[in-house]
Protein backbone atom coordinates (compact mmCIF):
# COMPACT_ATOMS: atom_id res chain seq x y z
CA UNK A 1 0.00 0.00 0.00
CA UNK A 2 1.46 3.63 -0.76
CA UNK A 3 0.98 6.39 1.95
CA UNK A 4 1.39 10.24 0.46
CA UNK A 5 0.38 13.11 1.76
CA UNK A 6 -0.73 16.34 0.39
CA UNK A 7 -1.32 19.57 2.04
CA UNK A 8 -2.24 23.33 1.00
CA UNK A 9 1.31 25.17 1.46
CA UNK A 10 0.12 28.72 0.80
CA UNK A 11 -2.19 31.16 -1.04
CA UNK A 12 -3.04 30.79 -4.91
CA UNK A 13 0.10 32.05 -7.01
CA UNK A 14 0.21 32.52 -10.67
CA UNK A 15 -2.41 32.13 -13.42
CA UNK A 16 -1.50 28.96 -15.76
CA UNK A 17 -2.86 29.83 -18.58
CA UNK A 18 -5.04 27.36 -21.15
CA UNK A 19 -2.25 28.12 -23.49
CA UNK A 20 -0.63 25.58 -22.11
CA UNK A 21 -2.95 23.04 -23.33
CA UNK A 22 -2.93 23.79 -27.11
CA UNK A 23 -1.86 21.21 -29.52
CA UNK A 24 -0.47 20.63 -33.46
CA UNK A 25 -1.99 20.42 -36.54
CA UNK A 26 0.67 19.26 -39.23
CA UNK A 27 -0.05 18.71 -42.31
CA UNK A 28 2.31 15.75 -43.13
CA UNK A 29 1.35 11.92 -43.49
CA UNK A 30 -2.34 11.64 -44.02
CA UNK A 31 -3.51 14.85 -41.50
CA UNK A 32 -5.36 16.52 -44.09
CA UNK A 33 -6.72 13.70 -45.43
CA UNK A 34 -8.02 12.60 -42.53
CA UNK A 35 -9.92 16.32 -41.88
CA UNK A 36 -11.61 16.16 -45.60
CA UNK A 37 -14.53 14.38 -46.83
CA UNK A 38 -13.06 13.45 -49.72
CA UNK A 39 -13.77 9.52 -49.92
CA UNK A 40 -10.56 8.71 -52.91
CA UNK A 41 -6.71 9.03 -52.47
CA UNK A 42 -4.72 11.12 -54.99
CA UNK A 43 -7.73 12.58 -56.36
CA UNK A 44 -5.21 15.24 -58.32
CA UNK A 45 -3.03 12.02 -59.44
CA UNK A 46 0.27 13.05 -58.69
CA UNK A 47 2.89 10.64 -60.29
CA UNK A 48 5.08 9.41 -60.95
CA UNK A 49 3.60 6.85 -63.12
CA UNK A 50 2.83 3.09 -62.56
CA UNK A 51 5.95 2.08 -64.88
CA UNK A 52 3.32 -1.16 -65.80
CA UNK A 53 0.59 0.61 -66.11
CA UNK A 54 0.69 4.47 -66.94
CA UNK A 55 -1.56 4.94 -63.91
CA UNK A 56 -1.03 7.56 -61.16
CA UNK A 57 -0.82 6.23 -57.52
CA UNK A 58 -3.73 5.12 -55.56
CA UNK A 59 -5.34 4.38 -58.91
CA UNK A 60 -5.53 1.08 -60.96
CA UNK A 61 -6.47 -0.23 -63.75
CA UNK A 62 -10.11 -1.80 -63.90
CA UNK A 63 -11.33 -4.07 -66.02
CA UNK A 64 -13.11 -7.55 -66.20
CA UNK A 65 -10.70 -9.62 -68.24
CA UNK A 66 -7.00 -9.07 -69.97
CA UNK A 67 -9.32 -6.51 -72.64
CA UNK A 68 -6.28 -4.94 -74.72
CA UNK A 69 -7.21 -1.75 -76.53
CA UNK A 70 -6.78 1.17 -73.49
CA UNK A 71 -3.85 3.28 -72.61
CA UNK A 72 -2.97 5.18 -69.98
CA UNK A 73 -0.40 7.86 -69.07
CA UNK A 74 0.29 10.26 -66.49
CA UNK A 75 0.81 13.82 -68.65
CA UNK A 76 3.29 15.98 -66.82
CA UNK A 77 2.80 19.53 -67.42
CA UNK A 78 -0.83 19.15 -68.57
CA UNK A 79 -3.12 20.08 -65.58
CA UNK A 80 -4.85 23.42 -63.76
CA UNK A 81 -2.14 23.60 -61.05
CA UNK A 82 0.69 22.29 -63.75
CA UNK A 83 1.58 19.53 -62.39
CA UNK A 84 -0.04 16.02 -64.09
CA UNK A 85 -2.81 14.76 -65.70
CA UNK A 86 -4.65 11.28 -66.27
CA UNK A 87 -4.65 10.73 -69.55
CA UNK A 88 -7.33 7.32 -70.14
CA UNK A 89 -7.52 6.49 -74.18
CA UNK A 90 -9.70 3.83 -75.97
CA UNK A 91 -8.87 3.15 -78.71
CA UNK A 92 -10.55 -0.21 -79.30
CA UNK A 93 -14.28 0.70 -78.69
CA UNK A 94 -14.65 -1.95 -75.69
CA UNK A 95 -16.57 -1.40 -72.44
CA UNK A 96 -16.14 -1.91 -69.00
CA UNK A 97 -12.58 -0.67 -68.99
CA UNK A 98 -11.03 1.86 -66.92
CA UNK A 99 -9.56 3.25 -63.66
CA UNK A 100 -10.48 2.90 -60.06
CA UNK A 101 -10.01 2.89 -56.99
CA UNK A 102 -10.33 -0.20 -54.14
CA UNK A 103 -11.61 -0.19 -50.80
CA UNK A 104 -13.61 2.85 -50.58
CA UNK A 105 -15.68 3.22 -47.36
CA UNK A 106 -19.64 3.73 -48.38
CA UNK A 107 -22.47 3.95 -45.80
CA UNK A 108 -26.20 2.73 -46.93
CA UNK A 109 -28.45 5.82 -48.16
CA UNK A 110 -25.90 8.57 -48.39
CA UNK A 111 -25.78 10.46 -52.11
CA UNK A 112 -21.67 10.69 -53.01
CA UNK A 113 -21.29 13.32 -55.42
CA UNK A 114 -18.48 12.92 -58.40
CA UNK A 115 -16.91 15.87 -59.11
CA UNK A 116 -14.30 16.02 -61.78
CA UNK A 117 -12.36 18.04 -64.02
CA UNK A 118 -11.53 16.46 -67.87
CA UNK A 119 -10.97 17.61 -71.56
CA UNK A 120 -11.22 15.70 -74.73
CA UNK A 121 -9.36 15.66 -77.82
CA UNK A 122 -11.34 16.08 -81.00
CA UNK A 123 -13.96 15.12 -80.22
CA UNK A 124 -17.14 15.00 -76.93
CA UNK A 125 -16.55 11.55 -74.96
CA UNK A 126 -18.90 9.29 -71.77
CA UNK A 127 -17.53 8.78 -69.08
CA UNK A 128 -19.67 6.18 -66.92
CA UNK A 129 -18.51 6.84 -63.13
CA UNK A 130 -19.86 4.26 -60.63
CA UNK A 131 -19.40 2.68 -56.79
CA UNK A 132 -20.02 -1.16 -56.61
CA UNK A 133 -18.74 -4.23 -54.73
CA UNK A 134 -15.62 -6.09 -54.51
CA UNK A 135 -16.85 -9.39 -55.75
CA UNK A 136 -16.27 -9.42 -59.61
CA UNK A 137 -19.70 -10.54 -60.71
CA UNK A 138 -21.63 -8.59 -58.30
CA UNK A 139 -24.23 -6.33 -59.70
CA UNK A 140 -22.99 -2.80 -59.22
CA UNK A 141 -24.59 -0.26 -56.77
CA UNK A 142 -24.95 2.32 -58.77
CA UNK A 143 -23.53 4.34 -61.66
CA UNK A 144 -24.06 7.53 -63.89
CA UNK A 145 -22.72 8.34 -67.17
CA UNK A 146 -21.17 11.48 -67.31
CA UNK A 147 -20.55 13.52 -70.93
CA UNK A 148 -17.39 15.39 -71.33
CA UNK A 149 -17.70 18.03 -74.46
CA UNK A 150 -15.11 20.06 -73.96
CA UNK A 151 -11.52 20.14 -75.26
CA UNK A 152 -10.61 22.94 -72.59
CA UNK A 153 -10.88 22.25 -68.72
CA UNK A 154 -14.50 21.95 -67.23
CA UNK A 155 -16.00 20.56 -63.92
CA UNK A 156 -18.56 18.37 -64.21
CA UNK A 157 -20.86 16.41 -61.32
CA UNK A 158 -22.60 13.79 -60.91
CA UNK A 159 -24.14 11.67 -57.84
CA UNK A 160 -24.41 8.05 -56.92
CA UNK A 161 -26.14 6.47 -53.80
CA UNK A 162 -24.95 3.86 -51.88
CA UNK A 163 -27.77 1.04 -50.76
CA UNK A 164 -25.51 -0.07 -48.18
CA UNK A 165 -22.87 -0.23 -46.02
CA UNK A 166 -19.75 -1.02 -47.49
CA UNK A 167 -16.32 -0.50 -45.96
CA UNK A 168 -14.70 -2.26 -49.06
CA UNK A 169 -16.04 -1.01 -52.36
CA UNK A 170 -14.57 -0.61 -55.58
CA UNK A 171 -15.14 3.56 -57.33
CA UNK A 172 -14.74 3.29 -61.31
CA UNK A 173 -14.30 5.36 -63.62
CA UNK A 174 -14.87 3.83 -67.61
CA UNK A 175 -14.35 5.04 -70.89
CA UNK A 176 -16.26 2.83 -72.70
CA UNK A 177 -15.96 4.85 -76.54
CA UNK A 178 -13.07 5.51 -78.86
CA UNK A 179 -11.33 8.45 -77.75
CA UNK A 180 -9.06 10.31 -75.30
CA UNK A 181 -9.70 12.04 -72.11
CA UNK A 182 -7.53 13.49 -70.00
CA UNK A 183 -8.26 13.98 -65.94
CA UNK A 184 -7.30 17.21 -63.86
CA UNK A 185 -8.53 15.39 -60.89
CA UNK A 186 -11.41 13.22 -59.42
CA UNK A 187 -13.18 13.70 -56.14
CA UNK A 188 -15.92 11.47 -54.45
CA UNK A 189 -17.66 13.47 -50.95
CA UNK A 190 -21.01 12.84 -49.52
CA UNK A 191 -23.24 15.20 -51.35
CA UNK A 192 -24.14 18.40 -49.35
CA UNK A 193 -22.02 18.61 -46.43
CA UNK A 194 -18.45 20.47 -46.72
CA UNK A 195 -15.01 20.20 -46.79
CA UNK A 196 -14.32 19.23 -43.39
CA UNK A 197 -15.60 15.74 -41.50
CA UNK A 198 -18.01 16.97 -39.26
CA UNK A 199 -17.67 13.98 -37.28
CA UNK A 200 -14.11 14.71 -36.40
CA UNK A 201 -14.62 18.32 -36.23
CA UNK A 202 -17.22 17.39 -33.12
CA UNK A 203 -14.61 15.21 -31.60
CA UNK A 204 -11.88 17.99 -31.73
CA UNK A 205 -14.59 20.48 -30.21
CA UNK A 206 -14.65 18.00 -26.93
CA UNK A 207 -10.81 19.07 -26.35
CA UNK A 208 -12.14 23.26 -26.17
CA UNK A 209 -8.64 23.38 -27.74
CA UNK A 210 -6.82 27.05 -26.87
CA UNK A 211 -4.54 27.31 -29.25
CA UNK A 212 -3.55 25.27 -32.21
CA UNK A 213 -0.36 25.10 -34.29
CA UNK A 214 -0.05 25.32 -38.19
CA UNK A 215 1.35 23.73 -40.58
CA UNK A 216 3.88 21.89 -38.32
CA UNK A 217 6.40 20.91 -37.96
CA UNK A 218 9.39 19.60 -40.00
CA UNK A 219 6.51 19.95 -42.99
CA UNK A 220 6.88 23.86 -42.68
CA UNK A 221 10.47 24.11 -43.21
CA UNK A 222 8.52 23.44 -46.92
CA UNK A 223 5.39 25.00 -46.65
CA UNK A 224 4.31 27.44 -49.21
CA UNK A 225 1.34 29.16 -47.77
CA UNK A 226 0.16 30.79 -51.22
CA UNK A 227 -0.64 27.03 -52.54
CA UNK A 228 -3.13 26.74 -49.76
CA UNK A 229 -4.96 29.77 -50.55
CA UNK A 230 -7.68 29.91 -53.24
CA UNK A 231 -9.93 27.45 -55.11
CA UNK A 232 -9.58 24.27 -53.72
CA UNK A 233 -9.21 22.65 -57.25
CA UNK A 234 -6.44 25.09 -58.50
CA UNK A 235 -4.36 23.93 -55.67
CA UNK A 236 -1.60 21.30 -55.92
CA UNK A 237 -0.54 18.37 -54.24
CA UNK A 238 3.58 18.49 -54.04
CA UNK A 239 6.23 15.76 -53.65
CA UNK A 240 7.63 16.14 -50.10
CA UNK A 241 11.31 16.76 -49.51
CA UNK A 242 10.86 16.61 -45.90
CA UNK A 243 9.24 13.32 -44.65
CA UNK A 244 9.51 11.98 -48.55
CA UNK A 245 5.67 11.50 -48.21
CA UNK A 246 3.10 14.55 -49.66
CA UNK A 247 2.58 17.96 -48.43
CA UNK A 248 -0.99 18.64 -48.99
CA UNK A 249 -2.93 22.25 -49.78
CA UNK A 250 -6.43 21.11 -50.01
CA UNK A 251 -6.61 22.04 -46.33
CA UNK A 252 -4.77 25.39 -46.45
CA UNK A 253 -4.78 28.49 -44.38
CA UNK A 254 -8.04 29.71 -45.31
CA UNK A 255 -9.73 26.58 -43.84
CA UNK A 256 -6.85 26.92 -40.79
CA UNK A 257 -8.35 30.46 -39.84
CA UNK A 258 -12.02 29.67 -40.06
CA UNK A 259 -11.54 26.10 -38.16
CA UNK A 260 -9.87 28.31 -35.01
CA UNK A 261 -12.60 31.03 -35.87
CA UNK A 262 -15.53 28.32 -35.52
CA UNK A 263 -13.97 26.74 -32.46
CA UNK A 264 -12.55 29.64 -30.51
CA UNK A 265 -8.93 28.74 -31.41
CA UNK A 266 -6.26 31.06 -30.90
CA UNK A 267 -3.97 30.73 -34.15
CA UNK A 268 -0.37 29.55 -33.57
CA UNK A 269 1.56 29.63 -37.55
CA UNK A 270 5.29 28.16 -38.09
CA UNK A 271 6.47 30.67 -40.64
CA UNK A 272 8.95 28.59 -43.37
CA UNK A 273 12.34 29.45 -42.89
CA UNK A 274 13.89 26.29 -44.16
CA UNK A 275 12.90 27.36 -47.84
CA UNK A 276 10.97 30.60 -47.77
CA UNK A 277 12.00 33.81 -47.82
CA UNK A 278 11.29 37.01 -45.44
CA UNK A 279 8.88 38.28 -48.28
CA UNK A 280 6.79 35.35 -48.07
CA UNK A 281 6.54 35.54 -44.51
CA UNK A 282 5.20 39.53 -44.41
CA UNK A 283 2.58 38.46 -46.99
CA UNK A 284 1.46 35.75 -45.19
CA UNK A 285 0.95 37.31 -41.94
CA UNK A 286 -0.54 40.42 -44.19
CA UNK A 287 -2.89 37.59 -45.42
CA UNK A 288 -4.14 36.47 -42.32
CA UNK A 289 -4.93 40.16 -40.79
CA UNK A 290 -6.93 40.72 -44.49
CA UNK A 291 -8.91 37.22 -43.81
CA UNK A 292 -10.17 38.38 -40.32
CA UNK A 293 -11.39 42.30 -41.58
CA UNK A 294 -12.78 41.00 -44.57
CA UNK A 295 -14.99 39.26 -42.13
CA UNK A 296 -15.46 42.27 -40.06
CA UNK A 297 -13.36 40.67 -37.06
CA UNK A 298 -10.58 42.41 -35.24
CA UNK A 299 -7.29 40.19 -36.00
CA UNK A 300 -6.28 38.21 -32.91
CA UNK A 301 -3.16 37.68 -31.12
CA UNK A 302 -1.72 35.03 -33.21
CA UNK A 303 1.64 33.35 -32.57
CA UNK A 304 3.95 33.41 -35.27
CA UNK A 305 6.90 30.70 -34.77
CA UNK A 306 9.70 31.26 -37.00
CA UNK A 307 10.81 27.61 -38.64
CA UNK A 308 11.17 24.38 -36.74
CA UNK A 309 14.29 22.45 -35.32
CA UNK A 310 16.94 24.27 -38.01
CA UNK A 311 19.34 23.33 -34.90
CA UNK A 312 18.99 19.78 -36.28
CA UNK A 313 20.93 18.28 -38.75
CA UNK A 314 17.64 16.62 -39.93
CA UNK A 315 16.12 19.55 -40.61
CA UNK A 316 15.53 21.53 -44.10
CA UNK A 317 17.59 24.38 -43.40
CA UNK A 318 19.88 23.47 -41.04
CA UNK A 319 21.72 26.33 -39.81
CA UNK A 320 23.95 27.29 -36.60
CA UNK A 321 22.52 29.84 -33.71
CA UNK A 322 24.44 32.83 -35.43
CA UNK A 323 22.78 31.91 -39.05
CA UNK A 324 19.30 31.94 -37.16
CA UNK A 325 19.48 34.97 -35.14
CA UNK A 326 20.24 36.80 -38.42
CA UNK A 327 17.03 35.26 -39.92
CA UNK A 328 15.26 36.49 -37.30
CA UNK A 329 16.37 39.70 -37.96
CA UNK A 330 14.87 39.52 -41.05
CA UNK A 331 12.10 37.48 -40.50
CA UNK A 332 10.67 39.02 -37.50
CA UNK A 333 10.07 42.62 -38.56
CA UNK A 334 8.10 41.34 -41.90
CA UNK A 335 5.94 39.92 -39.55
CA UNK A 336 5.44 42.71 -36.81
CA UNK A 337 4.88 44.94 -39.60
CA UNK A 338 1.93 43.50 -41.65
CA UNK A 339 0.67 41.82 -38.20
CA UNK A 340 1.17 44.04 -35.04
CA UNK A 341 -0.51 41.52 -32.54
CA UNK A 342 1.97 39.18 -33.36
CA UNK A 343 3.68 36.77 -30.59
CA UNK A 344 7.07 35.99 -31.70
CA UNK A 345 8.40 32.64 -31.10
CA UNK A 346 11.81 31.64 -31.86
CA UNK A 347 13.70 28.25 -31.29
CA UNK A 348 15.27 28.07 -27.88
CA UNK A 349 17.37 24.81 -27.20
CA UNK A 350 20.69 24.92 -25.51
CA UNK A 351 22.95 23.61 -28.46
CA UNK A 352 22.28 22.79 -31.98
CA UNK A 353 24.47 20.15 -34.48
CA UNK A 354 25.99 20.20 -37.26
CA UNK A 355 25.93 17.69 -40.44
CA UNK A 356 28.67 15.79 -39.22
CA UNK A 357 28.18 13.06 -36.73
CA UNK A 358 29.07 14.50 -32.89
CA UNK A 359 29.10 17.86 -34.20
CA UNK A 360 27.47 20.58 -31.28
CA UNK A 361 27.32 23.93 -31.21
CA UNK A 362 26.20 27.06 -29.19
CA UNK A 363 22.41 27.85 -30.46
CA UNK A 364 20.63 29.69 -27.67
CA UNK A 365 23.42 32.08 -26.52
CA UNK A 366 23.52 33.40 -29.88
CA UNK A 367 20.31 33.95 -30.59
CA UNK A 368 19.51 35.69 -27.16
CA UNK A 369 22.40 38.02 -28.07
CA UNK A 370 21.94 39.00 -31.50
CA UNK A 371 18.01 38.51 -31.91
CA UNK A 372 16.63 38.57 -28.30
CA UNK A 373 15.26 41.96 -28.39
CA UNK A 374 13.02 40.36 -31.24
CA UNK A 375 11.85 37.52 -28.98
CA UNK A 376 8.50 37.24 -26.96
CA UNK A 377 8.84 33.17 -26.64
CA UNK A 378 11.62 31.09 -26.46
CA UNK A 379 10.52 27.44 -27.66
CA UNK A 380 11.56 23.87 -27.20
CA UNK A 381 10.44 20.80 -28.63
CA UNK A 382 10.49 17.91 -26.57
CA UNK A 383 10.11 14.30 -27.02
CA UNK A 384 10.58 11.59 -24.14
CA UNK A 385 11.74 8.04 -25.03
CA UNK A 386 12.84 5.14 -23.44
CA UNK A 387 12.13 1.78 -25.02
CA UNK A 388 12.29 -1.01 -22.11
CA UNK A 389 10.51 -4.29 -22.55
CA UNK A 390 10.15 -4.03 -18.92
CA UNK A 391 7.12 -1.76 -18.38
CA UNK A 392 8.15 -0.34 -14.83
CA UNK A 393 11.39 0.48 -16.11
CA UNK A 394 9.62 2.18 -19.47
CA UNK A 395 7.33 4.19 -17.03
CA UNK A 396 10.39 5.14 -15.27
CA UNK A 397 11.50 6.89 -17.92
CA UNK A 398 8.52 8.14 -18.99
CA UNK A 399 8.15 10.20 -15.62
CA UNK A 400 12.18 10.88 -16.43
CA UNK A 401 11.77 12.72 -19.67
CA UNK A 402 8.58 15.18 -17.78
CA UNK A 403 11.42 15.66 -15.30
CA UNK A 404 13.91 16.51 -17.64
CA UNK A 405 12.11 18.67 -19.73
CA UNK A 406 10.53 20.71 -16.29
CA UNK A 407 14.75 21.37 -15.72
CA UNK A 408 15.17 22.26 -19.39
CA UNK A 409 12.52 25.08 -18.52
CA UNK A 410 13.75 26.15 -16.19
CA UNK A 411 17.20 26.30 -17.52
CA UNK A 412 15.56 28.09 -20.95
CA UNK A 413 14.58 30.53 -18.78
CA UNK A 414 17.09 31.57 -16.56
CA UNK A 415 19.10 32.33 -19.58
CA UNK A 416 16.87 34.69 -20.40
CA UNK A 417 16.49 36.30 -17.05
CA UNK A 418 20.81 36.72 -17.29
CA UNK A 419 20.04 38.59 -20.61
CA UNK A 420 17.72 40.83 -18.82
CA UNK A 421 15.22 39.81 -21.30
CA UNK A 422 10.84 39.83 -20.94
CA UNK A 423 10.92 36.26 -23.01
CA UNK A 424 8.53 33.73 -22.22
CA UNK A 425 9.16 29.47 -22.59
CA UNK A 426 7.18 27.92 -25.22
CA UNK A 427 7.24 24.09 -25.44
CA UNK A 428 5.33 23.87 -29.13
CA UNK A 429 5.84 20.22 -30.01
CA UNK A 430 5.94 17.58 -26.87
CA UNK A 431 5.10 13.90 -26.40
CA UNK A 432 6.30 10.19 -25.17
CA UNK A 433 7.48 8.78 -28.22
CA UNK A 434 8.24 4.67 -28.74
CA UNK A 435 6.98 3.59 -31.59
CA UNK A 436 6.00 6.01 -34.56
CA UNK A 437 8.07 5.41 -37.71
CA UNK A 438 9.00 7.50 -40.61
CA UNK A 439 9.29 4.48 -42.17
CA UNK A 440 5.55 3.47 -41.56
CA UNK A 441 4.22 4.20 -44.85
CA UNK A 442 3.18 7.65 -43.26
CA UNK A 443 0.98 6.56 -40.74
CA UNK A 444 3.40 7.31 -37.90
CA UNK A 445 1.10 4.95 -35.19
CA UNK A 446 1.89 5.82 -31.81
CA UNK A 447 -0.31 3.50 -30.07
CA UNK A 448 -1.49 5.44 -26.72
CA UNK A 449 -1.58 3.53 -23.39
CA UNK A 450 -1.45 4.54 -20.04
CA UNK A 451 2.05 4.98 -19.29
CA UNK A 452 1.43 7.85 -22.46
CA UNK A 453 -1.36 9.46 -20.00
CA UNK A 454 0.87 9.48 -16.91
CA UNK A 455 3.52 10.93 -19.22
CA UNK A 456 1.32 14.10 -20.07
CA UNK A 457 0.16 14.50 -16.73
CA UNK A 458 3.23 14.89 -15.28
CA UNK A 459 4.44 17.63 -18.17
CA UNK A 460 0.83 19.42 -17.36
CA UNK A 461 1.72 19.48 -13.30
CA UNK A 462 5.55 20.15 -14.15
CA UNK A 463 3.95 23.16 -16.52
CA UNK A 464 1.84 24.55 -13.46
CA UNK A 465 5.04 24.89 -11.74
CA UNK A 466 7.26 26.88 -14.01
CA UNK A 467 5.12 29.81 -13.69
CA UNK A 468 5.20 32.31 -14.68
CA UNK A 469 7.97 31.16 -17.11
CA UNK A 470 5.87 29.22 -19.39
CA UNK A 471 3.16 29.95 -21.90
CA UNK A 472 2.51 28.14 -24.23
CA UNK A 473 2.44 24.24 -24.37
CA UNK A 474 1.53 22.13 -27.76
CA UNK A 475 1.32 18.53 -27.60
CA UNK A 476 1.86 16.49 -30.68
CA UNK A 477 -0.60 15.27 -32.30
CA UNK A 478 -4.46 16.31 -33.03
CA UNK A 479 -5.09 13.88 -36.24
CA UNK A 480 -3.53 10.64 -37.75
CA UNK A 481 0.34 10.77 -37.20
CA UNK A 482 0.79 10.47 -33.47
CA UNK A 483 -2.93 11.18 -33.23
CA UNK A 484 -5.25 11.74 -30.41
CA UNK A 485 -8.07 11.45 -33.02
CA UNK A 486 -7.29 8.55 -35.95
CA UNK A 487 -9.49 9.64 -38.89
CA UNK A 488 -8.78 6.70 -41.51
CA UNK A 489 -12.15 5.60 -42.43
CA UNK A 490 -15.67 5.75 -41.57
CA UNK A 491 -15.47 6.01 -37.73
CA UNK A 492 -13.15 8.39 -35.66
CA UNK A 493 -11.47 6.81 -33.54
CA UNK A 494 -10.96 8.21 -30.34
CA UNK A 495 -7.36 7.59 -28.19
CA UNK A 496 -7.29 7.26 -24.50
CA UNK A 497 -5.30 10.80 -23.81
CA UNK A 498 -8.41 12.59 -25.29
CA UNK A 499 -9.98 11.92 -22.04
CA UNK A 500 -6.92 12.81 -20.18
CA UNK A 501 -6.54 16.36 -21.96
CA UNK A 502 -10.24 16.34 -21.45
CA UNK A 503 -10.09 15.91 -17.94
CA UNK A 504 -7.40 18.93 -17.27
CA UNK A 505 -8.89 21.39 -19.29
CA UNK A 506 -11.66 22.93 -17.29
CA UNK A 507 -9.34 24.01 -14.82
CA UNK A 508 -7.47 26.14 -17.20
CA UNK A 509 -7.05 28.99 -16.60
CA UNK A 510 -6.61 28.55 -13.20
CA UNK A 511 -4.58 29.93 -10.33
CA UNK A 512 -1.85 27.90 -8.94
CA UNK A 513 -2.03 26.76 -5.26
CA UNK A 514 0.94 25.73 -4.17
CA UNK A 515 1.27 22.27 -2.76
CA UNK A 516 3.36 19.95 0.10
CA UNK A 517 3.50 16.20 -1.16
CA UNK A 518 5.08 13.96 0.73
CA UNK A 519 5.12 10.22 -1.32
CA UNK A 520 7.57 7.50 -1.31
CA UNK A 521 10.30 7.78 -4.19
CA UNK A 522 9.16 5.83 -7.82
CA UNK A 523 12.30 6.48 -9.14
CA UNK A 524 15.34 8.95 -8.27
CA UNK A 525 13.62 12.12 -7.40
CA UNK A 526 10.60 11.29 -9.15
CA UNK A 527 7.46 10.78 -6.24
CA UNK A 528 5.15 7.80 -6.76
CA UNK A 529 2.32 10.48 -6.12
CA UNK A 530 2.04 13.58 -7.79
CA UNK A 531 -0.24 16.25 -7.64
CA UNK A 532 -1.31 19.85 -8.93
CA UNK A 533 -4.19 22.35 -7.86
CA UNK A 534 -5.85 25.39 -9.62
CA UNK A 535 -8.67 27.42 -9.04
CA UNK A 536 -11.04 29.19 -10.64
CA UNK A 537 -14.34 30.63 -10.63
CA UNK A 538 -16.25 27.23 -11.50
CA UNK A 539 -13.94 25.11 -8.68
CA UNK A 540 -10.90 24.38 -7.19
CA UNK A 541 -9.32 20.89 -8.89
CA UNK A 542 -6.44 18.68 -7.09
CA UNK A 543 -5.30 16.40 -9.82
CA UNK A 544 -3.02 13.36 -8.72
Amino acid sequence: MIQATVRFAGKPTYTAPATLLGHNLEIAGDTAAGLLTERLTNPKFRGPADPLTGIAPGWQPVMFRNIQGMRFELTPGLSLSGQESQLIHNYSGRGAIGIGQTERWLRAGERLEVRLWARVQHHPVTLRAGIRPMALHAPIYDAASIPITATYWKAYRATLTSPRDDEHALFFLFLEEPGLVWLDQVHLQPEGVGALRSDLLAAIRTLDIPVLRFPGGCISTNYHWRHGTGPAHLRPNLQDPVFKWEVSYEFGTDEYLGLCRELGIQPHITINIGSGTPEEAGDWAAYCAAWFRDRGLEPPAIYWQMGNEHYGAWELGNMSGELYAAALREFVPAVRRAYPKARIIALGPETGEGLMAGERFPWREPVLEKAGDLVDLLALQWYASGWNEDPAVQQANALKGARDLAHAIQRTAADCRRHRLPIKVAVTEWNFWLRAAHYDGGIFLEPYDVQHGLFVSAVLHHFTRLLPDMELGNFYHLVNPMGIFISRGPAIQETPLAEVFRLYRPAFPGQVLPLEVSSPPFVEDIPMVDAACLRNVSADWLFL
